[in-house]
This record gives structure tokens, C-alpha cells and sequence, in this order.
């Protein structure tokens, strides 16, 4: 019987609160956030292959050599198996790029999971997280999925409660680079950090409201985007009870009680944000 093809959902992924809390030992910067996955996701195919890795991309300006991630993913699985690589990878984008929504890291965990189901699992989680966290920083929480704590580098996770809201992203036209924005952390004056414990204490009680309260995204003070502000109050206005900036930008979010208050809140950030989706929060 030919070997059959192996699809998985690729989730966005959104950071309810996030903090810089100083440097590490090798020099990264630690990270106190927590993330949370949604339903906006690119489509990941994997078909059997000649020999070697080819990858495809429904973006063109999404490069499909060893630069991207999921390219990146592949072959290190196949390094860490001992296999011989033969894959095609098809990506069906429609997670934006530099806009801190994890899109290029989801796709390289599902590209992780196909391959070790399409190689009848040869490599366990702790392998596979290990592989991810060589690929890219975010990559273990979208192996992973959810609603998670994550420190460190973003490897050290711990698993929260699941949290259900109806979730509005909006990018505007410009992107964000990580590596710039973490770079301004280093010569920043003294910033407004979120309450992270005090968050934490009332995500795990359900106390939404003091939750958000307390939340924050440490960015919003290093990156510079022009509708960001607009963007946000837009949101308000419309019924989000919590927005804040994704990851170090560009893109935004807004959370919602109700997926009506979600598309009326949606419909009015059209007319001027290039990008907008409705989408929920997933577990994985």
C-alpha cells in the first residue's frame, strides 16, 4: 500500500501576558509569559517524497529553504532519527508573518508531529521537545499547545487551566523583527512590568477580570507601531474586555465574551487593518 499523506492543523499562537524578567547565563533573554494557542492556524502536509527535503509555501515571500523553520524541524528530525530524509512539506499559510503570533514555529512542530507519525513514532516528546527548542524559542509551546506558563527561554513550561475567550487578531500592513525588539530590552530606561504573580494567582482561580488586570505586554514599550494604540482602543470600543500586543509585534488581540461582540469588533478594524480574523482559543 503507498505511503499516505499526513496533515496537521498549524495553531497561531498569542501571549496573554508577557514579561522580559532579565538575561541568562548564555546570554538569551528569560521570559515570563504566558501563551495561549487559538484557532487561526496554517494547514501542514506532509506526502512521501524522492530523496531529500522539498518544501512548498502557499506565501512566495515565505522562503523555503533551510531558513525556514519547518525546513529546519525536518531535517533535525531525521538527524535525530537516524532516517534518511524523504519528505515533500506543503505549508497553506495564513498565520502573518513578524506579527508575534508564532506562525513560522507552529509550523514547525506540526511539521515534527507528521513525521514522527508518518515514521511510526520513532522519537518520544522529550526528544521531539528537545529538537524543537533547537529549531526556535516558541516551538516547544506549539508542539505542545494549549494554555501554558512558559520561562526560561520559553521551554520551561507548566500546563494552566484551559481559558475560553473568542479572540479577534488584527496586523496592520509593517512587521516586527524579534531579534530588534529583544535588542532594545538591553538599552531600554526602567519599564512597567506586568504583576506576573498576581496574574498567575488569578488565572488558576478563574478570576478573568483581576487576571487581566494584571497582565501587560513588556513590548508594547519597546516596539513602535504606529496603530498600535488605535488598534487597541478600536477593540475596546467594541466590546474587548483585554487587548494587548501578541509576542513583540505587530499584531494585536483583542479577548471577547461572545463571538457576535467578536465580528461586530472585527468588522470595524476593517476598514483600516490590512489583516483581521476571528478565531478561539484551542487546546493544542
Amino acid at each position: 500500500m503507498p505511503e499516505q499523506s499526513v496533515t496537521r492543523a498549524a495553531n497561531a499562537k498569542i501571549n496573554l501576558s508577557l514579561d522580559l524578567t532579565g538575561i541568562l547565563p548564555d546570554g538569551y533573554h528569560a521570559i515570563c509569559t504566558v501563551m495561549q494557542s487559538v484557532s487561526l492556524c496554517d494547514t501542514v502536509t506532509l506526502a512521501p517524497g524522492a530523496a531529500g527535503i522539498r518544501l512548498s509555501c502557499s506565501a512566495p515571500e515565505v522562503p523555503t529553504d533551510k531558513r525556514n523553520t519547518a525546513f529546519a524541524a525536518a531535517e533535525a528530525f531525521y538527524a535525530a532519527a537516524g532516517l534518511a530524509p524523504c519528505v515533500d512539506i506543503h505549508i497553506e499559510k495564513r498565520v502573518p508573518s513578524q506579527a508575534g503570533l508564532g506562525g513560522g514555529s507552529a509550523d514547525a512542530a506540526a511539521v515534527l508531529h507528521c513525521l514522527n507519525e508518518r515514521h511510526g513514532f520513532p522519537l518520544g516528546e522529550d526528544t521531539l521537545l528537545r529538537i524543537a527548542l533547537g529549531v526556535g524559542a516558541d516551538v516547544p509551546f506549539c508542539f505542545l499547545g494549549g494554555t501554558r506558563l512558559c520561562l526560561n527561554k520559553g521551554e520551561v513550561m507548566a500546563k494552566l487551566p484551559p481559558f475560553a475567550a473568542h479572540v479577534v487578531i488584527a496586523k496592520p500592513r509593517a512587521g516586527v523583527s524579534t531579534a530588534a525588539a529583544f535588542r532594545k530590552f538591553d538599552s531600554a530606561p526602567p519599564l512597567r512590568h506586568p504583576k506576573n504573580d498576581d496574574f498567575l494567582f488569578y488565572m488558576m482561580r478563574g478570576d478573568y477580570e483581576a487576571a487581566f488586570a494584571c497582565a501587560g505586554n513588556l513590548f508594547e514599550q519597546l516596539t513602535h507601531v504606529p496603530e498600535g494604540d488605535c488598534i487597541k482602543q478600536s477593540m475596546r470600543e467594541n466590546g474587548a474586555y483585554y487587548a494587548a500586543m501578541s509576542g513583540s509585534g505587530s499584531a494585536y488581540f483583542g479577548l471577547f465574551c461572545t463571538r457576535e461582540a467578536a465580528v461586530r469588533a472585527a468588522g470595524a478594524l476593517r476598514e483600516t487593518v490590512p489583516f483581521v480574523a476571528v478565531c478561539e482559543t484551542a487546546e493544542e
